[in-house]
């Protein structure tokens, strides 16, 4: 494993199944909280021991995951941030698609809330458990999934855009280079402000009971104005695939997005609107017909003639290197999987800035890799320069911080929730 910067890994937690995301809980307990693709969150306690007990297990909630490269399952989890006392979490993952959704479709997504036993913060009943949003998806891809509590102690959810010009229901009819004008259609749901996919939603989950309530500060919530614009659940939109999401300590939101041809990028939301897709991908334009060869110029504003959105990171995929492109740059990952700030102590040189994690520098040889993004070197352009950390010999499938701000990289060798190679890292100094 390759390092850098003066920084290493240091290793948590080993023989899990694809985690995608750890949560230190404020319940006195010591222990951490490991959410894992397949369905099931590991209790990692104060010694480091990984307990045998589930702290919640929702694998019979959801459809059968493909033993392969698979992106759904169990895609975000949170903590309410009043869990020590009212032991409230939060999960977004991929049911069986539900009676009455449109014929031919893949699945349904779930965002549900569940509850501890009262008196009993140890684990969580999955019968307890309270459907908050459905949302039937076309396809298996697009998911999106990032989950997180705001200071504002509202509820952020990720939507991708459905992934259906990929094709419908259990089959990826067409790969990114290769969609056809009519399936291209489906990508405008992201900027259909009446549709969920392709957005950020900001729900309450404290009011509104036995659903939720809309925060008034939403640019669609309910009153003459908004009559008609939008749903009143839209916090932000214009994304193609928001897997993750994440909060700094002093409130900024940085959200993550996936490249559909030859840019990844992440964006710091710190307020309501279009973040660009498909007008869009990162800072650049597109043509969904010929993906490879992108226009110089395009208009970049959205319906109501505001300008879009930029991210404060981008950097090409590994698609950049294909000999028919004009990009003109090396393609340096395959996805990004995180975009977190650093509120820790242990790592000076770090100290505001971003961390950003990618899948694999290639695809098919587990190669993640950690890079830096420093907001005080910002160009021109508004982008935060890039600079390589590590690479490791697993896939990075995510990033998380304990509640002193320090960062976990989590990885796996597998391309999926399968196998027991996932891994739980801390970023520490290096030794050297």
């Amino acid at each position: 494993m390759a390092m850098g910067a003066g920084v290493q890994l240091e290793p948590v937690a080993s023989g899990l199944i694809a985690p995608i995301q750890l949560e230190e809980p404020d319940d006195g307990s010591g222990r951490r909280l490991i959410a894992q693709q397949d369905g099931v969150v590991r209790v990692l306690d104060r010694d480091g021991k990984l307990q045998p007990e589930p702290f919640l297990d929702l694998r019979d909630r959801l459809l059968p995951l493909q033993q392969d490269f698979e992106e759904r399952g169990l895609l975000g989890f949170a903590l309410h941030p009043d869990f020590a006392r009212n032991g409230r979490v939060f999960a977004s993952y991929s049911a069986p698609l539900r009676a009455g959704a449109p014929q031919g479709w893949n699945h349904t997504r779930r965002v549900s809330e569940f509850t501890a036993r009262p008196g009993d913060l140890s684990r969580i009943d999955p019968a307890s458990e309270r459907v908050l949003l459905e949302v039937d998806w076309p396809s298996r891809k697009h998911n999106g999934g990032g989950l997180a509590f705001g200071p504002d102690g509202n509820l952020y959810i990720g939507l991708g855009d459905g992934g259906a010009s990929h094709g419908t229901g259990k089959d990826v009819t067409w790969d990114a280079f290769n969609v056809p004008a009519e399936a291209l259609t489906w990508d405008r749901v992201a900027q259909d402000m009446h549709s969920p996919f392709g957005k950020i939603l900001r729900i309450d989950v404290d009011h509104g009971f036995p659903g939720y309530a809309i925060p008034p500060d939403n640019p669609f919530a309910s009153g003459a104005s908004a009559a008609g614009r939008g749903m009143p659940e839209v916090w932000a939109s214009g994304f193609r695939n928001p897997y993750r999401l994440a909060f700094d300590k002093a409130g900024g939101l940085y959200a993550t997005a996936t490249a559909e041809t030859l840019w990844e990028a992440a964006y710091q939301v710190s307020a309501p609107g279009n973040y660009g897709w498909p007008l869009l991908e990162g800072t650049h334009c597109i043509d969904r017909l010929k993906p490879r060869q992108p226009p110089a110029d395009c208009a970049r504003k959205d319906a109501a003639g505001d300008p879009l959105r930029l991210p404060v990171v981008e950097y090409p995929n590994m698609q950049a290197s294909h000999p028919d492109t004009n990009v003109g740059r090396k393609g340096l990952g395959t996805a990004i999987t995180g975009a977190r700030k650093y509120d820790g102590e242990k790592i000076t040189a770090l100290r505001g800035k971003l961390l950003v994690s990618d899948w694999s520098a290639d695809f098919k040889q587990p190669s993640g890799q950690l890079f830096v993004a420093d907001p005080a070197a910002a160009g021109e352009d508004g982008l935060w320069p890039l600079e390589q950390l590590l690479q490791s010999d697993s896939r990075i499938i995510g990033l998380s911080a304990d509640r002193e701000g320090e960062i976990y990289v989590l990885t796996n060798e597998t391309m999926g929730p399968y196998g027991s190679t996932g891994k739980v890292w801390r970023l520490v100094p290096s030794s050297e």
